[in-house]
């Protein structure tokens, strides 16, 4: 055999291999992804309910304001990502293991449940108002169903963008684990699943869920924008969960949660835009950072500084 044909051979035998995995920040980071298959489940379910006697499950009265549809189900499965996507990052810190697979993975399953998963609950939304079955009345029309289909289509590729810029941009200092440059994906999604809910917790007020689903086409083409955009939005976790804050602090959090438990639908609305004003605010009105304060949207400060 000759040099050149030994040489394909070294190198590969050179190739670093993957033997072992960080076993509970990689179980937290698939619930975060297997969320967002749920979500496109329910998108499934929600289509068939219309041609089938599918009536979704009575969980209680008041479990039942939290789910009246399989939309509203899949909006909730979001939630749960975040919820996973959040704890990934807090085990790898406990388990001071920090690796690439771990950063490699926690971006592919922030493609499906904050980026494709959102895109097809409001299509599916609009879909179902664009051709109902026979003898219920269209709701949707051609003009508001292609803004939103344009809409799905740009968040969904700003989105993947968003994660890949981070690969080439991740900032290893601290200055990496206090802000965000641009929207952070799972932020934009929490937006997209919080109007959701509102949506199908008022579907029963015409004028109202109408005026929501109107506005989501041009929200994705924004929120899209603001993702691969350079405008700072704060690390809410660091700036309030690992600093000491003022007492006053504590009672708004706490009314925060009363107020969640009493209206539900409508804090977590305004949670989720008042988190995405934020960064208009206040990022428009401080200087851009430098190179070095260029961060991931779905940055995990514990996994910054990779092996």
């Amino acid at each position: 055999m000759s040099g050149s044909d030994r040489e394909p051979l070294s190198q590969h035998e050179d190739r670093p291999r993957l033997r072992a995995v960080t076993l509970l920040p990689s179980a937290a980071t698939i619930g975060n992804l297997l969320s967002g298959l749920l979500a496109i489940f329910f998108c499934l379910l929600s289509i068939r309910a219309l041609y089938a006697d599918m009536p979704l499950r009575e969980f209680g009265p008041r479990l039942s304001e939290f789910f009246p549809s399989y939309l509203a189900v899949g909006a909730y499965c979001i939630a749960a990502a975040l919820l996973f996507d959040a704890l990934d990052g807090r085990l790898a810190r406990l388990a001071r293991r920090t690796t690439e697979f771990g950063a490699q993975l926690d971006s592919l399953a922030d493609v499906v449940s904050f980026g494709t998963a959102p895109v097809v609950l409001l299509l599916t939304l609009l879909l179902r108002k664009a051709t109902p079955p026979e003898g219920l009345p269209v709701e949707v029309g051609l003009i508001e169903w292609r803004i939103g289909l344009l809409g799905g289509l740009v968040y969904l590729s700003c989105a993947a963008i968003r994660l890949a810029r981070y690969n080439v941009e991740n900032v290893r200092d601290e200055s990496g684990q206090r802000r965000f440059s641009g929207l952070p994906v799972p932020g934009a999604a929490g937006v997209v699943a919080a109007l959701l809910i509102l949506h199908e917790d008022y579907v029963g007020s015409p004028g109202f869920a109408g005026w929501i689903r109107v506005c989501f086409g041009p929200l994705l083409l924004a929120l899209g924008l603001l993702m691969v955009g350079r405008i700072d939005y704060v690390h809410v976790f660091n700036l309030y969960a690992r600093r000491e804050q003022p007492p006053f602090h504590l009672v708004v959090m706490v009314v925060v949660l009363v107020a969640l438990w009493w209206w539900t639908q409508e804090v977590l609305a305004v949670v989720a835009l008042a988190y995405l004003f934020s960064g208009l605010v206040f990022g428009l009105r401080s200087d851009p950072p430098g190179p070095t304060g260029r961060t991931h949207p779905e940055q995990h400060p514990q996994r910054a500084d990779l092996n």
